[in-house]
């Protein structure tokens, strides 16, 4: 991947803080010991950024501070104040969107875990809202595992509104399946006040959109 941001990159050099301390006029030096794997290797504030993949810009990503860990067992990105990323066609048109409060990228797997008031939404309009998330990016493109969640999942079609625990989706969001799921939708007939929510449940739920 490739990153292009548009603020300034804080490098942390700092790897031991030294405090003195002084008592009764004999000065002794006191040193506090921190783990480097703990810190962070870049921290930046206020990004937006855009990433490529193979030369083709893929997301835009804009988020109030990112911190960059490495360490030799593993290395990975957090996001500890929300993220918000759009993802591209190869025409460079928006055809999905996610946001949460909280997230991680794993560069070694290429994989993205999004925590906390999870959104997403697809070309269709279609949204998903669930509280924990797994976008695995190098995942085959009509991979139904490519998008996925244990968590409660809300489903809004826009003709209906899906309930279920669990979603397998491909990473254009057009092909997903829901377990557990419990299908919501209003009926209006003309000349006739809306009538009560319908109800309709199943174990597993399969949605296409071409």
């Amino acid at each position: 991947m490739v990153l292009q941001t548009k603020t300034s990159v804080i490098i942390i050099f700092l790897l031991v803080l030294f405090t003195a301390s002084c008592s009764r006029g004999n000065g002794k030096l006191s040193s506090v010991e921190l783990n480097a794997d703990e810190l962070p290797l870049i921290h930046t504030k206020e990004i937006t950024s855009l990433i490529s993949d193979s030369g083709i810009t893929r997301y835009r990503l804009k988020t109030k501070q990112w911190d960059m860990y490495q360490n030799d067992t593993n290395s990975y990105w957090y996001f500890p104040q929300g993220i918000y990323v759009e993802q591209f066609d190869s025409l460079l048109q928006v055809k999905g969107m996610l946001e949460a409060d909280t997230a991680y990228y794993y560069e070694d797997k290429s994989l993205w875990r999004v925590i906390g008031n999870v959104f997403m939404k697809n070309l269709d309009g279609v949204t998903f809202e669930t509280e924990e998330l797994f976008w695995n990016e190098k995942a085959p493109e009509n991979s139904t595992n490519a998008i996925y969640s244990d968590k409660f999942v809300k489903v809004n079609t826009g003709d209906g509104i899906v309930y279920g625990v669990g979603l397998r989706s491909t990473l254009s969001m057009n092909h997903y399946t829901f377990y557990e799921t419990r299908f919501e939708t209003e009926i209006r007939e003309e000349n006739t006040l809306d009538e009560p929510i319908n109800e309709t449940a199943n174990d597993t739920t399969t949605v296409n959109h071409e």
